[in-house]
């Protein structure tokens, strides 16, 4: 309406039925270029209505997340906050798994799927992420690490266990390996960052990354607020063996305020414990490093780690996914799979 109501007076000034005052080419360039200022003007007078209309919609129905998205496992107190943990299968020993910075429970959904036939599968929301509160302690892999050894020994689910975790996730699984190793059965490393790649990160590229860590919750926290994450959240997941209601799920609890600053804090923390992690050994655990093919070509120093980690075992072996990128376990959740069947079947054998 206000478009068509500014454009009229161009029409009226330069009648077509003239034909002694037809326009020139500089006439049209300029009523042209008019036209434009004046419909970008428009556009930005929008902008705080498109906004506001957006802030509403995810109001309305951010209030109904609870009952459209429940937590599908149980709550756990682990010292005056609760973790979310979802156990799933019988059998043991039981696998549980930790997702990658910024991830939750929902990203083993397609590798836990093969594995509950056989065995007891716990997944679980870090502090703040997913359908967890917030943690009062320090975000960093050993104190993680913790958090899990509580909320595995509060909700009773018994031990030794193979643990798996995704990109920085394994460190806290290493560092609960090094802590509490009497609870440790096997372990599966999915394209995981290792403390020999941040000893050879440049500094200036350990900035940029903190910066961008900050930029990108600023983000997330607008695409969030504006209602644009549950608008286009199925496209924005990147998931695509995911369900469409999996994949904006997915998104929906990686932008809510608590996981942005969860995600934030873990990020500047990850080096926090990299002395004690390099003096880690899994002794004779059976062990499986997945290295994304992506990872390995693209990041300096990822081989070698990715060789390094292998080694932590004497029973330690490595596998490249050659068609996956970093969330290996959303792309080729077949292969993780088979890795911790094997390190389960490993472990059977062993009793």
């Amino acid at each position: 309406m206000s478009v068509a109501t500014e454009d009229r007076p161009f029409h009226i000034a330069a009648p077509a039925t003239s034909k002694t005052a037809q326009p020139t080419a500089r006439d049209k360039g300029s009523r042209g270029l008019r036209i434009l200022l004046r419909a970008a003007a428009v556009s930005v007078g929008a902008i705080p209505v498109v906004a506001a209309l957006g802030a509403t919609y995810e109001a309305i129905s951010g209030s109904q997340d609870l009952s459209f998205y429940p937590p599908a496992g149980r709550h756990v107190d682990v010292g005056g906050y609760r973790i979310h943990l979802d156990c799933r299968g019988e059998g043991s020993p039981t696998v549980v798994m930790d997702a990658g910075l910024g991830g939750s429970s929902l990203d083993w959904n397609l590798v836990r799927a093969e594995l509950t036939t056989t065995t007891q599968v716990c997944t679980y929301d870090r502090a703040g992420m997913g359908w967890s509160d917030e943690s009062p302690l320090p975000r960093t892999p050993g104190h993680i690490a913790d958090e899990l050894h509580i909320l595995l020994l509060n909700a009773g689910i018994p031990g030794p266990f193979v643990l798996v975790g995704h990109s920085l996730a394994g460190k806290n699984i290493r560092m609960f390996a090094a802590t509490h190793p009497d609870d440790v059965a096997g372990m599966v490393l999915v394209d995981a960052r290792s403390e020999l790649v941040d000893s050879l990160t440049p500094k200036a590229e350990a900035d940029a990354f903190s910066t961008a860590l900050g930029m990108q919750g600023g983000l997330y926290g607008v695409a969030r607020h504006l209602g644009v994450a549950r608008m286009f959240g199925a496209s924005l997941a990147s998931a695509p063996l995911l369900s469409p209601a999996e994949a904006e799920e997915m998104v929906l609890l990686q932008t809510q305020a608590s996981a942005i600053d969860e995600t934030t804090s873990e990020g500047l923390a990850r080096a926090a414990d990299d002395a004690a992690l390099a003096n880690t050994s899994l002794g004779s655990r059976p062990l499986v490093v997945i290295a994304a093919a992506a990872s390995m070509a693209e990041i300096p120093n990822w081989p070698a780690a990715q060789h390094k980690m292998a080694a932590l075992s004497t029973r330690g072996r490595l596998v490249v996914a050659e068609h996956s990128g970093h969330a290996v376990q959303l792309e080729d959740p077949a292969i993780v799979s088979k890795a911790i069947d094997d390190v389960v079947a490993l472990v059977r054998a062993d009793d």
